[in-house]
């Protein structure tokens, strides 16, 4: 796993909020659904925490609680594995907007 600090390559305003979340991996083989949990969030993506294997490149779908339960496509930008517990903290770019801001 590639490890970069969050810090550089955030490009907008970000908020920390520990919110319960789901992440979904597809591919042809198998559909992988997970619990989560962001760390903080901004306009253009999320910082979460989960136990999956995330790579940069890898597509996922978030699904937050609350209905509808729809999928938020995102893009893993970059991954550092978390000690000690060795939960990954994965910078995920959103591929669409979320519908929702964290600044109100």
């Amino acid at each position: 796993m590639r490890n970069v600090p969050a810090a550089g390559l955030c490009r907008s305003e970000r908020i920390l909020a520990t919110i319960p979340i789901r992440l979904v991996v597809l591919s042809d083989a198998y559909t992988l659904e997970r619990a989560a949990s962001t760390v903080d969030l901004s306009l253009r993506g999320v910082r979460v925490r989960t136990p999956l294997a995330l790579l940069p490149g890898d597509t996922v779908g978030i699904i937050s609680a609350g209905e509808p339960r729809r999928a938020i496509p995102a893009r893993v930008v970059w991954t550092q594995r978390a000690l000690p517990d060795q939960w990954t903290l994965a910078g995920l770019e959103f591929l669409e907007s979320p519908g929702w801001t964290p600044y109100s």
